[in-house]
Parts: C-alpha cells; structure tokens; sequence
C-alpha cells in the first residue's frame, strides 16, 4: 500500500464509503504523545518535536499533494540542520551535534525510499527516528539541558 497521507476525521471515513482503520497515523501520533511529551532533557524534546513539525510542514503535506518531501532541507546547510542548531545554545553544540547529525542522515535514508515502500508504517518510523537517536552520556548531565 502507498502512503497517501491526509487529515482524517470521522466524516471523510463515511463519506467515502471506506472502513476506517484500526489505528491511523493521527491515533498513533496521538497515543504517543506521552512519550514525546516525557523525552529528556527538555532541549531533547524541544528539537524531537521540531523534527516532528516539520515531518508533518515538509514531508507528510507535500506528499498528500502528490509532491515530494523537502529532502534539500536535511542537508548541513538545510531548513532542518540550521533550525535545529539553532535551538542549541553554541556553548552546547559540541554535545548534540552528533545527535543532529544523526537524526538528519537517518531522515534522509528513510526519505530514499522508494514511493512504493512508503506506508504508514514508514510514516511512523519517521516520528521515532529523532525519538530513537541515542544522547551522548554526558548531554544529559549538562547543567541546563535537564531543564531548559
């Protein structure tokens, strides 16, 4: 199944004569907001959901259009990259640039996929790539990050 995304509601199920599915996209994102509300430190969260945002602006919208994702913003100089260094205070950078670095290519392998690969299940992987990057020991530690 191709991933057609689009906002759901109720009515569009009944009004196309469709059965809804057990769980779509929005459900999911949904029931896993205590997970991407719980993320530590606070400045992992931040950016977790800033990368969400943007699945959504760039990624998940342009496609439901018939367009393709904004790879270009992925690349070091990108929307994404500059967007997220951006929310690093520079005395921190040296600490999460590895976890941005990381978060951008696994981005942009998953967006290499082939369209016909590209279902709902990848759309959810999309959401737990910046969930699933792994911190630096110390990044945690740092005094701020737990709280700012």
């Amino acid at each position: 199944m191709v991933f057609q995304w689009q906002p759901l509601t109720h009515d569009t199920w009944l009004d196309s004569g469709v059965a809804a599915p057990a769980m779509g996209l929005g459900r999911w994102y949904r029931d896993m907001t205590t997970c991407w509300m719980t993320a530590e430190p606070l400045r992992r969260r931040r950016l977790v959901l800033r990368v969400h945002r943007w699945i959504a602006d760039r990624v998940l919208i342009p496609m439901a259009r018939g367009e393709e994702p904004a790879v270009a913003d992925l690349d070091a100089d990108g929307v994404l990259a500059l967007t997220l260094i951006s929310m690093v205070p520079p005395r921190r950078l040296g600490a999460w640039h590895s976890w941005i670095v990381l978060t951008l290519a696994d981005l942009r392998l998953a967006l290499a996929q082939p369209p016909t690969v590209r279902d709902e299940a990848w759309a959810r992987h999309l959401f737990l790539i910046p969930y699933s990057i792994p911190l630096r020991r110390d990044v945690a530690r740092m005094e701020g990050d737990t709280h700012a």
